[in-house]
Order: C-alpha cells, then structure tokens, then sequence
C-alpha cells in the first residue's frame, strides 16, 4: 500500500511537470488565471454561499506599544496590527490540479475586502487608508489579510492620582460598508510582542465584541499606567521643599528684616508652580487631581504665614498693649495669653537672637518683652504650620495608597 502511494505521487509529480513543460506556465500563473481571469469573481460583492448569510470574520488584535499619549489633548497614539480572517467560497481550488500550490499571495485590489473604521479616530477613520497589504489566499477559500500600522484614538485622561494615575484607552473597529446582518465581527487578540514606552508601562489588555449602532464592534481595550519617577522629582519634591520653607519663615530673626519678603517669594514660588503645573493636566475638571486640591491648600496656607509674618512684627515691634490699634482687639487678647505661656516657657530654643539680646540687656525692658513674646507666637505658628503641611502629604498619600 506504502509503495502505491509512493508510486502514485511521483507520477503527479512528473505529470506536472510535463505540464509546465507543455503549457510553458508556472502552477501559480494558471491558478491565478483560473481564480480571476477566466472566472466570474466579483470582487465588490460580499463572499457569502447566499444572499441572506451573514459573513463571519476575525479580526485578530496585534499591538504592538504605546507611541505616544498626550493626556491634555486626549489623544493616544498605539502602534498595532490587524490578522484579519474571513472564508471566500469563490475562491477555492484542489492543490493537487495545480502542482500541490496550496496558497497564492495577490494584492488587496484583487479581492474582496472589509471597509475597516474606527468608531473613535482623532482624525482619520479609515485604519491605514495609505498603505496598502497583500491578501494570502488558501485552497480552502480562507483569506488571510494582515495590516499593520499606527492608529490614533481618543481617550479620556484620568489624573485624580496623578503621578500615579491609570488610563483605560479603547479603540473601536467596525466595518462601515456593512451592517451586523451581513458580517459580525469576532475578536481576539495576540500580544506576544510589546515594545516599551519611556513614560508609560501597558497595565492590561483586553477585548470583547459589541454593537455600534447597526455594525458589528470590535474593541480593544488597553490600561496603562505611568511611570512615577520623573513626575516625582520634578513635581512632589519641589512641593514638599516650598512646604517645608513655608514653616521655615518663623526660625528667621525678625531683626533681619528679611521675613516678610521671605514668606511672600514663597507664595508666589506656590503660584507659579501651580501655573506650570496646571500646563500639563487636561483642562477639564472631571476628575480634578488630588494634586491640585493640595497645592491650592499650601498656596492659602503660604498666605495665611504671611499675614502671621505680619502680626508677628507687630507684637515685636510694639511697646506694650496699648501700641495696638483700637479696631484689632485680638491683637491685646493674643499678646496677654502669650505672656501666661511665656511664665511656663522660659527655656524655648526658639529665636536665639532675641534670647542674645536678653542676655546683653543692652534693650529696654518692654522691648525685651516683646521680643519674649514673639518667641513664643513663632513657636505656635511653626508647629501648627509644619503639622498642616504633614496633614496634607499624608492624606495624598493615604489616597493614592488606597486608589
């Protein structure tokens, strides 16, 4: 039986090739002949058995990474493939009649191919409408059509946890030319290959099929997630280093005649920060980054310090209760109870140089005890100004902890 086979496949094989001698044409050039010369194919209408058949094909997710994803605008850019699947009943032929040729190659022109579209472009619906791919064609009617390319899409940033934010991107394909009646998509994916992005890390893949309208959906979902340490060292250091200085302004001696202008340059180092860090957020609120709630916080904080600053100088300033003005009665009330904590505080670290000052006695005793009391007042307002700021930090990281 093995040697009758063996027998009958050498004698196909010496007959094809008499054919070739004969005929003076390659198996694939008559196949190609048969299939689209001297055959009816018609290429515009859809390949099903009969009219009212419905067209089953696959559409198979090749991605390959994250080009590029600008969460100002929106706007993600994946470079990616499409294995697309699908039976041409038209196109069918026995291997054996053309010398064992089980697959022929044409360009996309010669067959019938889907309309591909995407439901959510950011400019071009068309998917790769410039390049154009080969179309492999088996024996058995199966047509095998990969595309390839980059393809840009829309996608609704969500920075609430930024720098640690996460983005759910889709990109929807349907086929515009024909309803879900006559092809349903049916997707998939393969992601055996996945380039790395500098900024962003691909969190999940998924895909599922759906309905848009009338047509059949396929969509691909893909989750990323950023990458922190840039976004750290540029935006939560410099953060919590104007916090920290924020506090600082009570440990500088009033003498110096520096406090006011200190406190004041650290507001404003607030404004501008917030300026440029609102430059690269979407300018939407929904949602607002926890980010931004705690820089708008330090930034009122800042000016609350100042006008602490302010006060402070006052109190150093003045001669006894009766300097302050008549419409700010706090102004008695605060200095009063700061004497009562002076009694109980006389070894404060705090304010070294009016302590100096108090040793030399080279000052009048009212200025003296001005100087008493503002140590005093720098004392609270360091600690509840430090433990402000380490309230803030600690609930944006409480949040993204627990996000």
């Amino acid at each position: 039986m093995k040697m009758t086979t063996t027998m009958l496949m050498r004698c196909l094989y010496l007959i094809s090739h008499l054919c070739i001698c004969v005929w003076g044409k390659k198996h694939s050039e008559r196949l190609y002949e048969f299939l689209f010369q001297n055959s009816s194919y018609n290429k515009v209408l859809i390949p099903t058995v009969r009219d009212n058949d419905t067209l089953m094909m696959n559409l198979t997710f090749l991605p390959r990474g994250i080009s590029e994803f600008d969460e100002v605008t929106g706007k993600i850019s994946i470079a990616m493939g499409l294995d697309i699947r699908w039976i041409d009943s038209s196109l069918r032929w026995n291997p054996l009649e053309y010398g064992g040729v089980s697959h022929l190659v044409v360009p996309e022109d010669h067959v019938w191919t889907p309309v591909l579209t995407l439901a959510n472009p950011v400019d071009r619906i068309p998917v790769f409408p410039e390049d154009s791919f080969p179309v492999r064609i088996y024996a058995n009617g199966m047509m095998i059509w990969i595309r390839g390319g980059t393809i840009s899409i829309t996608c609704q940033p969500n920075v609430r946890y930024y720098p640690y934010d996460q983005h759910t991107c889709r990109a929807k394909f349907l086929t515009i030319d024909r309803i879900r009646n006559e092809l349903m998509l049916r997707p998939g994916m393969r992601s055996a290959i996945l380039d790395k992005n500098e900024e962003w890390d691909i969190a999940d893949l998924k895909y599922h099929s759906s309905f848009f309208d009338v047509y059949s959906c396929s969509t691909f979902e893909i989750k990323i997630k950023r990458r922190p340490e840039f976004s750290i060292l540029n935006t939560c250091i410099p953060i919590i280093c104007l916090g920290i200085l924020n506090a600082c302004v009570f440990l500088i001696p009033p003498e110096s005649g520096e406090r006011v202008s200190f406190a004041i340059t650290v507001l404003l180092s607030f404004a501008v920060f917030m300026t440029i860090f609102s430059s690269i957020l979407p300018k939407n609120s929904d949602p607002v980054p926890i980010l931004s709630y705690i820089l708008m916080f330090m930034m009122i904080e800042s000016g609350i310090i100042v006008v602490l600053t302010i006060v402070g100088l006052r109190i150093f300033h003045r001669r006894n209760d009766s300097d302050c003005p008549s419409k700010t009665p706090c102004c008695v009330t605060i200095t009063r109870c700061v004497d009562k904590i002076h009694a109980c505080n006389e070894d404060t670290p705090l304010n070294v140089s009016c302590q100096q000052d108090t040793e030399r006695r080279s000052e009048t005793p009212q200025r003296t005890h001005s100087c008493d009391r503002l140590r005093i007042f720098d004392l609270i307002c360091f600690y509840v100004s430090l433990l402000g700021f380490v309230v803030l930090v600690s609930s944006f990281a409480i949040l993204v902890k627990t996000a």
